[in-house]
């Protein structure tokens, strides 16, 4: 008898989480169709259909593109989300793509933002469709948008 079989495979990965612990480290590039929490430092490209979360004690260096971001970390690069999160403590540094952008009082952002028009074809990456022989720049859209400028909450 097989220890797994057909009805022990998960084919829903919206209710997964994947965990970076506080203590550990990743290099390179992480493609992922779940929940990623970051309490651990992450130095990649990320590639999520999900939601990305960075926590009090998580620190991300590198491009992302995912369904959402919430920070309450240190976040560096660029973001391409529908939706960002900068929650109490969170700092953002970098190029912020999203249809909504929010800003706690007590986090922080300097870079710059680009406010995604509905109907935008930057949408959020399909692993099921994915071309290998892509851009090597996942984030760039070619559209110019409507760009902000510096800003600072403290």
């Amino acid at each position: 008898m097989a220890i797994f079989n057909k009805s022990d495979q998960q084919t829903d990965h919206s209710s997964n989480v994947t965990t970076v612990a506080a203590g550990s480290t990743i290099t390179g590039k992480i493609d992922i169709e779940c929940e990623l929490h970051i309490d651990g430092e992450v130095d990649a490209e990320i590639n999520s259909t999900g939601t990305i979360k960075i926590g009090q004690t998580g620190k991300v260096n590198g491009d992302l593109k995912a369904k959402s971001l919430i920070v309450a970390g240190k976040f560096s690069g660029n973001a391409d989300c529908d939706s960002i999160e900068l929650i109490s403590g969170g700092e953002a540094d970098g190029k912020l793509t999203a249809s909504s952008l929010t800003i706690d009082a007590s986090s922080s952002f300097q870079g710059e933002s680009i406010r995604k028009q509905p109907g935008d074809s930057s949408k959020v990456v399909s692993f099921a469709n994915e071309n290998t022989t892509s851009s090597s720049n996942p984030l760039s859209d070619g559209s110019s948008g409507s760009t902000g400028g510096s800003s600072t909450s403290s």
